[in-house]
């Protein structure tokens, strides 16, 4: 929705660029308002600027209303648990595994996107680790509610 709101504005700004140019630039701009309007504002004229005002109030507000913090990269609305496993996974687990919404690129473990667990697999993976490959996940790495919030995050957000 940001992004759609961002870009409707550069469109609008460049239309405005695009009918000052047919008005002979900025001089023929001036050169209008010095004279005076003669005729009355075309349609076309009244909507661009229209959208032009409206852009430049709108898309200021939504952005700074907007709580971006509130999402990951992959645009999910994270709540509080999901946050809480968020950082806990880049803590403990984004040095191996790979899960674009946290920006992990570790090559050990796993793409957790591609894989994308169920929160019940991968509690059992944090609770008895893993042994396949070149390389080994320790049990309990993670406890506790920790566990369960990173499990819950990367099912919410995995392959997303």
């Amino acid at each position: 929705m940001a992004a759609t709101l961002f870009l409707s504005f550069f469109i609008a700004l460049g239309l405005g660029v695009f009918f000052v140019a047919m008005r002979g630039g900025p001089r023929g701009v001036r050169d209008t308002l010095e004279a005076g309007r003669r005729r009355p504002l075309h349609a076309a004229e009244f909507a661009v600027a229209a959208a032009i005002a409206l852009f430049g109030l709108v898309v200021p507000a939504a952005v700074m209303l907007s709580d971006q913090a509130s999402a990951g990269p992959s645009g999910e609305t994270l709540s509080a648990e999901h946050k809480d496993g968020r950082e806990v996974f880049n803590r403990k687990c984004a040095t191996c595994h790979m899960l674009d919404d946290a920006n992990a690129v570790g090559l050990v473990g796993p793409d957790l996107d591609v894989l994308a667990p169920t929160a019940g697999l991968t509690i059992n993976a944090i609770e008895e680790g893993r042994a396949r490959g070149q390389s080994q996940m320790p049990a309990l790495l993670i406890e506790g509610e920790e566990a369960r919030h990173v499990a819950e995050y990367i099912e919410h957000v995995a392959g997303r």
